[in-house]
């Protein structure tokens, strides 16, 4: 049992994901606001937990870390889509996240040299992009979802205009060992 545990964990994630897209979408800084900010908050924990659990419990697999990839791909996408869609998030910045996703299945494909699944190779910018693309979802969590405004719109175009620039990073850091 132990050994699907942390796949559990992934799991819940993915569970979670169209339910805060959901209330990302109906928030007006009421309950459903409230609601965004607690399924972040079991969202982010579940993203922490489910590698360090995996290792602590000898289960890490490809599998496992490659479901762990897909779901923060689409809790990422899920969230910041729905912040475009009420006009909060430009497109280019679920866009940026998404080539730079992209970039990184190709060129671990590429490099595994394998038919099937690929064995996703990570880096530390793009692991660093990841803490930051949830870093900003938080933001916008509080901010937006929750009604608490802390942080001016052009605080929060400038935080908008650093993800074109670790998405890129993380893309050119790929080409280059190419």
């Amino acid at each position: 049992m132990s050994r699907y545990a942390a796949n559990a964990v992934t799991a819940l994630r993915v569970l979670l994901t169209p339910l805060f897209a959901w209330s990302v979408a109906r928030s007006d800084g009421g309950l459903t606001g409230w609601l965004a900010a607690a399924l972040f908050v079991v969202i982010a924990a579940s993203d922490f937990v489910d590698g360090r659990l995996a290792r602590r419990l000898g289960a890490a697999s490809h599998v496992g870390r490659l479901l762990d990839h897909l779901a923060d791909i689409a809790f990422i996408m899920s969230a910041l889509l729905a912040y475009a869609g009420r006009g909060v998030v430009p497109w280019w910045v679920p866009a940026a996240i998404g080539a730079s996703f992209t970039v990184y299945v190709v060129d671990s494909w590429w490099g595994s040299g394998t038919r099937g699944l690929p064995a996703l190779v990570g880096s530390r910018i793009g692991h660093a992009g990841g803490v930051l693309n949830y870093g900003l979802i938080g933001i916008l969590v509080g901010n937006e979802s929750m009604g608490l405004h802390l942080l001016s719109p052009s605080m929060m175009s400038g935080l908008y205009l650093l993800v074109p620039l670790y998405s890129g990073a993380a893309i050119a850091t790929r080409l280059r060992r190419r």
